[in-house]
């Protein structure tokens, strides 16, 4: 049986989750309520998209580049998902035809799921971005001419309506400010964005929902940040075995002889997945969202030899402790116990029916 050992080019995590502490503190209320959503609505019904309570469905990417289609965060619910934690922004951006999901709490962004460091750095990037641009729109309606403001605000309260008194979409609004040359574009893009927040009966709401926002103030003072993200977690995937043939790891004998090397292991038979075992990490973890949190390289070893990995540190580190474990499973099938089990294995039905076969299966 023969154990592949991985390259550090081919050894990539599935998925990884990163923080990344904010240069300065935000207020969550605020910007859960104006950060700009893009909703989505059915083509063929015509029905906002959104994600079934409960659901363990994934949201899919809908094809719109670096858009938010989800911002929820207490009572506040827009955009498709209909979950939201109390303590954190749940938001969903839509990058690089994957949706990640984004959490914002006054201090820090979290994203979940995101297939690599780098990939996580540009989605927190992309964020900051999301954040900057709403506290420059507001900035900017807030230094505009008073008689421009005034004439704007007028002119939207006025045509965010059709001739039925129903609220027009995002879209209808910005096809009529098009047509208009004595107000300024910039302010009713940044107010009409918020008109596919409501449903067409909500006008009143609307137009309060602008009101406030004209009135605000700064979300943050300067552009806001991020210093250098940390992980998490790093989930990998692993095959322990040069190819995808069929084999099993006698799993009663593999944890027994970890013990025997001193790594901390469990395996409760039957009632456990696999083997786990699992190592302190060596990173430094800084910042107050770390305190209090058990930091581990974590393994689970199945049966069938796929392997799942678990580490909070960057890829140099948790590198070098699959290396440990995979090389130490490959000594594991080099020594002369195992592989009179691997003789037994590999023994046809018909041999051991027979009474032949490997001085393994003789001892059964």
């Amino acid at each position: 049986m023969s154990v592949h050992i991985l390259n550090e080019e081919d050894y990539t995590p599935s998925t990884v989750t990163m923080v990344a502490r904010l240069n300065k503190s935000v207020k969550t209320e605020h910007i859960a309520e104006y950060l700009p959503v893009t909703h989505l609505f059915s083509k063929s019904t015509g029905k906002r998209v959104k994600l079934d309570s409960g659901t363990r469905k994934s949201i899919e990417f809908f094809g719109y580049e670096g858009i938010i289609i989800s911002v929820c965060y207490k009572k506040i619910r827009r955009g498709m998902r209909t979950g939201a934690m109390n303590n954190m922004i749940s938001a969903d951006l839509q990058y690089q035809g994957k949706n990640i999901h984004v959490k914002i709490s006054s201090t820090t962004l979290v994203s979940v799921g995101t297939p690599g460091y780098e990939f996580g750095f540009e989605v927190f990037k992309l964020m900051t971005s999301h954040l900057n641009m709403l506290n420059s729109n507001s900035r900017y309606i807030r230094e505009l001419d008073r008689e421009v403001f005034g004439k704007t605000l007028k002119w939207i309260f006025e045509n965010c309506v059709d001739d039925k008194n129903m609220l027009i979409s995002l879209k209808g609004m910005l096809s009529k400010v098009k047509k208009c040359s004595d107000v300024d574009e910039r302010m009713v893009k940044s107010c009409a964005v918020y008109a596919d927040d409501f449903e067409k009966t909500e006008v009143d709401k609307f137009r309060e929902k602008i009101t406030n926002f004209c009135e605000i103030g700064n979300f943050f003072d300067d552009d806001i940040s991020f210093y250098k993200p940390s992980i998490f977690n790093s989930v990998f995937h692993i095959y322990i075995f040069k190819d995808q043939e069929k084999r099993k790891i006698p799993l009663h004998r593999l944890a027994p002889y970890f013990a025997e090397k001193n790594f901390s292991v469990e395996f409760h038979n039957w009632t456990s997945e696999g083997v786990n075992i699992c190592f302190d990490i060596e990173e430094e973890k800084l910042g107050s969202h770390h305190k209090k949190k058990e930091y581990k390289h974590r393994f689970t070893i199945h049966i069938d030899g796929n392997m799942r990995q678990c580490s909070p540190t960057f890829k140099e580190e948790s590198y070098r402790y699959y290396l440990g474990v995979v090389k130490q499973i490959e000594k594991f099938f080099e020594e002369e116990e195992n592989q009179e089990y691997l003789e037994y294995v590999k023994t046809s039905t018909d041999e051991i029916k027979a009474g032949g076969g490997s001085k393994g299966s003789q001892k059964v």
